[in-house]
């Protein structure tokens, strides 16, 4: 190759970075995500941050099922309600999991990040922001900008009020359809009520069938709620993850009461079919 030859290639490569690079200038992202990039960037506001592990204690012998969340709020010390000065979630984690709080996290001003709070740690099974019996969660109380903490996980919510318990199965029959995603819904409803938003529902995902479960009060869609008197509970393997029914989506029914024991609910009907 002549130097001539060189030198084109050299003066278009410059020409195609400089491309990119005038591209990804113009399509820097959505602006909130810009904004967040910026923020966790500031070093006034990392100095701010509270920095450490989240660790789970050995005594704990609950599994992490398949996709669980991981949790971390920043309250005020002292106050126990309400919304959270600020929040992590880490869907991705491993325990022990490093982790990093700080005025980016706010949900609501910055200014609430600061003087003594409380960092509370769930680790919930369901994906759900709201916790529910089977998390494990853990406290501890810091100031703004400590570093180097452990947040043990070191309690399993409790079930409150009347709950259902019982495995889920699949009919044999049907397993030449089962899905290769496993996502389970489950909804319980007030015998004879078809339609509207269920009394309770849970978001199951698993590995394997049979699968045990457990649906109570603090599954509930509404405040105030009461999961109580005679129910029906639908179970739905479903393909996609969205909680509504699609064709090829496997159901099967059951009712029972809201307080009943290792009942059965199979899986033996296909959406559709």
């Amino acid at each position: 190759m002549n130097n001539w030859a060189i030198l084109s290639l050299i003066f278009g490569l410059f020409l195609l970075i400089g491309g990119c690079d005038s591209e990804l200038k113009e399509h820097r992202g959505h602006p909130a995500v810009v904004k967040k990039l910026e923020m966790q960037s500031d070093p006034a506001l990392q100095a701010r941050a509270v920095t450490g592990t989240v660790t789970l204690d050995p005594k704990i012998k609950a599994g992490i099922p398949e996709g669980s969340v991981l949790f971390i709020y920043a309250r005020t010390q002292g106050v126990d309600s309400g919304p959270p000065v600020a929040v992590r979630k880490m869907t991705f984690f491993q325990l022990p999991q490093e982790f990093s709080i700080s005025p980016a996290d706010a949900v609501m001003t910055q200014d609430g990040f600061d003087g003594p709070l409380t960092l509370t740690a769930r680790l919930d099974r369901d994906g759900n922001a709201r916790a529910g019996a089977g998390d494990i969660t853990g406290s501890l109380d810091v100031t703004t900008g400590q570093k180097g903490v452990t947040l043990v996980l070191n309690q399993v919510l409790e079930e409150t009020g009347k709950k259902v318990t019982g495995t889920i199965s699949l009919d044999p029959k049907l397993k030449a359809q089962l899905p290769a995603n496993k996502i389970l819904f489950l909804f319980a409803r007030p015998q004879g009520v078809k339609r509207g938003p269920p009394l309770a529902v849970k978001r199951i995902f698993t590995t394997q069938l049979p699968h045990s479960f457990t649906i109570g009060q603090s599954d509930t869609m509404m405040p105030g709620a009461e999961f109580d008197g005679p129910i029906t509970l639908t179970v739905r393997l479903d393909q996609d993850g969205n909680a509504s029914a699609a064709p090829g989506d496997i159901e099967g029914s059951l009712e029972t009461n809201a307080d009943a024991k290792n009942v059965k609910l199979v899986l033996n009907r296909v959406v559709g079919g």
